[in-house]
């Protein structure tokens, strides 16, 4: 028997087998238990490199095992797809945003399948194409229209490179861009909000049903959230030698 292991040879053997079978095509009339396994959909940036491979090696890992212990594993891959950031890649090279972004989408692809990861082709989603941010578009209509979104003046933390607005985990602990390398800028701008704080209780509340949770992660989570508190204090003040009344503040 030949023990040399060529993958070149091997591999493409057995991924067509593999996806002629379906091996990896989420059941749906299933009575089995759900398990669903979802890593970040990626940056379609033109190629994965080292990081995007222990992240989703970690995940097809545990989405394999699931399938082994018997449960109906739905593991999707989808593409991140909207952003200045690649907007402004493709400026640089001189090619219409929609055809980089595209042209990256089906050069990433092709590597993940390469990989071997066990992915669910058919339900692939990709932000910047209308069959899906239509349903965002709807999602923001029925908060608009239910009085949860709403605009105001706020700080914000400001990438002059990808000339974008970063969320605060974006900002690293020298004050620079996550993605750039750009030092953060603080600006006034006027942003959409949505009044998660209304429901910060309640979120709070079910952070306890995660039992299996770790602990930073839920930690994370309650942070985000942002629920604060406030006190009503009453101080007697005294003017021209005489008190009065206790203010409340």
């Amino acid at each position: 028997m030949d023990t040399k292991y060529t993958p070149q040879e091997l591999e493409p053997k057995w991924q067509k087998i593999w996806e002629a079978k379906n091996l990896d095509r989420t059941p749906v009339a299933d009575e089995r238990p759900k398990f669903y396994a979802l890593s970040m959909f990626p940056y379609p940036s033109g190629n994965l490199h080292v990081g995007h491979t222990r992240n989703y090696v970690i995940t097809d890992v545990v989405a394999r095992l699931k399938r082994m212990q018997g449960y109906r594993v739905l593991q999707p891959m989808g593409w991140d797809a909207f952003g200045l950031p690649a907007e402004n890649a493709a400026i640089d090279r001189g090619i219409h945003p929609v055809g980089w972004t595209l042209q990256n989408v089906t050069q990433m692809r092709s590597q993940l399948k390469q990989m071997g990861l066990s992915y669910d082709w058919d339900r692939e989603v990709t932000t910047c194409l209308p069959d899906y941010y239509r349903w965002t578009q709807w999602l923001f209509l029925q908060f608009f229209q239910a009085g949860l979104a709403y605009q105001k003046e706020a700080t914000v933390n400001w990438d002059p490179i990808d000339q974008t607005v970063l969320a605060n985990e974006q900002v690293d602990n020298e004050g620079k861009s996550w993605r750039s390398g750009a030092k953060v800028e603080k600006r006034q701008l006027r942003q959409w909000f949505l009044k998660i704080t209304d429901y910060a209780e309640q979120l709070l509340q079910d952070l306890n049903k995660l039992p299996h949770w770790p602990e930073r992660v839920k930690t994370m989570q309650a942070n985000w959230i942002g629920k604060s508190v406030g006190a009503e204090l009453n101080f007697p003040i005294k003017t021209k030698g005489k008190q009065k009344q206790p203010n409340n503040i």
